[in-house]
């Protein structure tokens, strides 16, 4: 007979972050005003001294178990062993240079519970240091719960959420994928999941660090053997992570589960096919923009409105890019927002972004 050992789970993958980052994530999970959870640590073969700080701190609280892989292996694999070994009715991500506030457990399992959820979602605080972080007082709604349509803006966070265990028990996270994984693991998760509430709650605070911080601090450790992508492989991974997102399609619930599947796939697609730019031999260029066309061709010329298929199809028709179609494809881009704004609202902000950006390229 299985007995839950603890309420929750917390998984925390842990590669290559400052000591001082990694030190104020834990504390914020051990001070948290819920005590009845485990604490996953899974180092994920971290060359700095990651080691040593979580042993000091496995030492000082029962309730973490730690994790030490002997290669690098990947956020994906780090959570996919995290949720084998969790125990707990519930389960919790959490970012290992990410704070969350003190009552942010007690905040999601209150509600989880009094209302038997599946997957309760929150909003996030973006900070840069401690010192510019405030958090908010937590509000929510209880007066009607509804499923979550999977065409809500949130639906892209991953981080600030609770799931059931037993509602994500059959799901994994692709290990095919080093960026992005979180992004088709919680679309999976949404389709599986049949009650879920997004609650107006900043209890997730996640950190912004400064890009000359990091890079600094990465290349202490430039002599170890680190994972690093190269552009072409980080292109067939994005390629490969439209694909998988075209074919949930199978598992929907409803049309406009259907329809936000061709809008949230097509639109990473059209994100993506800017990175060719970024490639420095034509030869490449001209490989990875025909793989562009062939999955556009085969996933979503049938799907989408005729008039905006085919100003795609006019772009995509091209076998060699060349900088101008650079701005064509943010415009398309800005159109398919447009079209689907009706969906949510928010998505007005991205259409100002996409104008500016199609303007200067």
């Amino acid at each position: 007979m299985f007995i839950l050992v603890v309420l929750l789970s917390v998984i925390v993958p842990i590669y290559c972050k400052p000591p001082e980052f990694l030190q104020e994530c834990i504390d914020s999970i051990l001070t948290q005003t819920f005590g009845d959870f485990e604490l996953i640590l899974i180092n994920d073969a971290s060359p700095d001294n990651s080691t040593g700080l979580l042993r000091k701190d496995t030492l000082r609280d029962r309730r973490i178990k730690l994790i030490h892989f002997c290669k690098n292996r990947g956020v994906a694999t780090a959570r996919n062993v995290g949720l084998c070994i969790a125990q707990g009715k519930y389960v919790v991500f959490i970012d290992a240079d990410d704070i969350i506030d003190i009552s942010y457990f007690e905040t999601l399992i209150t509600i989880a519970e009094q209302f038997s959820l599946d997957i309760v979602t929150t909003s996030t605080n973006n900070f840069c240091t401690t010192e510019q972080l405030k958090l908010i007082y937590p509000f929510y709604l209880n007066a009607k719960i509804n499923n979550i349509p999977l065409r809500t803006l949130s639906v892209q966070h991953f981080i600030c959420r609770l799931f059931r265990r037993s509602a994500i028990e059959s799901l994994t996270f692709d290990e095919h994928l080093h960026t992005g994984e979180d992004i088709l693991f919680i679309h999976r998760a949404m389709l599986a999941a049949t009650r879920c509430i997004e609650i107006r709650y900043r209890g997730y605070c996640y950190r912004h660090a400064p890009k000359d911080l990091m890079q600094n601090y990465y290349k202490k450790f430039a002599h170890q053997k680190c994972v690093s992508l190269s552009l072409q492989q980080r292109i067939s991974e994005m390629l490969y992570l439209v694909d998988q997102l075209s074919e949930l399609k199978i598992f929907s619930k409803t049309n406009r589960d259907t329809r936000f599947i061709d809008y949230f796939s097509l639109r990473r697609l059209l994100r993506y096919s800017n990175f060719i730019w970024d490639l420095k031999e034509k030869k490449d260029q001209e490989t990875y923009w025909q793989r562009f066309c062939i999955l556009f061709y085969t996933k979503f010329s049938q799907q989408i409105i005729p008039c905006f298929s085919i100003y795609i199809g006019w772009i995509f028709s091209h076998t060699k890019p060349f900088f101008g179609i650079r701005f064509f494809i943010y415009w398309a881009r800005i159109f398919w927002e447009l079209y689907n704004i009706r969906q949510n609202f928010y998505r007005f902000t991205r259409i100002i972004k996409l104008v500016w950006k199609g303007y200067v390229c």
